[in-house]
């Protein structure tokens, strides 16, 4: 299985979201919402129908079917596609703001609606990109300070109703609305604590070095290691081991990846240090891997150089892994950031290649060293004959480009003895060895004095 380093990963490339370990607020969130959609709908809904308003009861018998789907989707969220379930929602509750008649004596009340949606895909999508973090929450509360100062309507003939039942309606929207809100409010409040209290131990383990560094080897097409990629975990008191599952997005959120990174580039530089002294290993590599959010740091250059200069490893012995997220930020600043470590001796390797953003004319723009294969072409590779296709078209790419191949995830003997005819020169998976803590790396990997390494 694949395991989970210090980078963004090709998250972006995935169609579902949010993150699966909000799926429990998620389900009370479509139960709520959709109890609601369904009481609101069907009690509306039939009256207005019995008034001969049929373009307004369509509009809450629509709604009351996207409560009800809402209800069926709580039973299988992970199959849910919630982009499209509060869009739905946006849209039904746009049409019911604009069916509800102000006058002066009752103003517009279903518009308030658009409250608890906003909050809600605030909170929900607060880890995804901007449209859905900011532009959609932001047209929901635009939405509502339009049609509070609008008198805009096509539902006229609520004027019809008798004062007292549009008043009633005015006064259960407004509860309705305002219970909602505070319903999402608590939905998400456990989750907001418990952010800010993962923050103040993420920070207080960057202050503490709390984060150690796991080694995985790296081995040549003959079997001999050559080096090893750099793995972050956090030692976390009271709570173990920690993966980066837990912790890498809040960091980039936060801003605390940088700090990081460089804490974890200046781990990697202390072991390279120690192994120069060490003859058989003396020639290792270590391959650390780059937030987007750090390349993108104007002091990012000058920052890696400053922990390479007080170390005093040779640059040369460092190669720094970028995921494909990178395609979608400023190419040239990237590329020119990356010439001028390049030009130091560091080199560059893309992870998980052909999962991302990546074409032939923006694998140009970039000087990369090596391409990683990510371990979904690697799975059932001597099974697929499709799969052997991608690959070797993978190997060729890189030859083109001038960079060299490994790939990750290898796991079975079937698996790297069929890359190794398609041209694979670097291998890392289980196969070779589990990531495990770097004080121990030596006493596993390194060869036996009556067997050193050629340098």
């Amino acid at each position: 299985m694949k395991d989970i380093r210090l980078k963004s990963n090709s998250e972006l490339a995935k169609p579902k979201f949010p993150d699966t370990a909000q799926w429990p607020r998620i389900q009370r969130l479509l139960r709520f919402g959709g109890g609601a959609c369904v009481l609101h709908g069907l009690a509306w809904g039939s009256y207005y129908s019995t008034q001969g308003m049929g373009v307004l009861a369509v509009v809450l018998f629509a709604l009351m079917a996207l409560g009800l789907a809402c209800l069926y989707l709580a039973k299988t969220p992970e199959h849910v596609s919630l982009g499209i379930v509060v869009h739905v929602l946006l849209v039904l509750t746009l049409f019911a703001s604009l069916a509800d008649a102000p006058t002066a004596a009752v103003g517009r009340s279903t518009h308030l609606f658009f409250m608890p949606i906003g909050i809600a895909t605030f909170f929900l999508f607060r880890s995804e990109r901007f449209y859905l973090r900011w532009l959609f929450p932001g047209a929901c509360f635009s939405a509502l300070a339009v049609l509070e100062l609008s008198e805009v309507s096509f539902g006229q003939d609520l004027e019809l109703l008798p004062a007292t039942i549009r008043q009633l309606g005015h006064d259960l929207n407004t509860l309705t609305a305002m219970v909602l809100t505070i319903g999402v409010l608590a939905i998400f409040r456990e989750d907001l604590g418990a952010k800010v209290d993962q923050y103040t131990a993420l920070a207080r383990a960057v202050a503490q070095r709390e984060l150690c560094a796991y080694l995985q080897p790296q081995v040549s097409s003959d079997g001999r290691v050559i080096g090893a990629e750099v793995l972050l975990r956090w030692d976390r008191p009271g709570h173990g081991i920690q993966s980066p599952a837990t912790f890498i997005r809040l960091a980039e959120e936060t801003g605390l990846i940088h700090e990081m990174g460089l804490m974890v580039l200046e781990q990697a530089c202390w072991h390279l240090k120690a192994w120069s002294r060490l003859p058989g290993v003396d020639q290792w590599t270590l391959s650390v891997n780059v937030s987007p959010l750090q390349l993108t740091s104007k002091s990012f250059v000058a920052d890696v150089r400053a922990v390479l200069h007080k170390v005093g490893v040779p640059a040369n012995r460092l190669c720094l892994e970028i995921t494909e997220s990178v395609f979608t930020g400023d190419l040239g600043l990237i590329a020119a950031k990356m010439n001028a470590l390049r030009d130091d001796g560091i080199s560059w390797s893309l992870d998980d290649f052909g999962t991302g953003f990546s074409s032939l004319s923006l694998l140009q723009a970039l000087p990369l060293d090596e391409l990683k294969i990510d371990q979904l072409f690697v799975h059932d590779i001597e099974k697929d004959p499709s799969k052997r296709e991608l690959v070797r078209k993978i190997i060729e790419i890189a030859g083109i480009l001038g960079a060299s191949t490994i790939a990750e995830g290898v796991e079975t003997r079937p698996q790297s003895e069929c890359l190794r005819t398609l041209g694979c020169e670097v291998f890392q998976g289980y196969l070779f060895g589990r990531p495990i803590a770097a004080d121990e790396f030596l006493q596993v990997h390194a060869p036996t004095p009556a067997q050193p390494s050629p340098a």
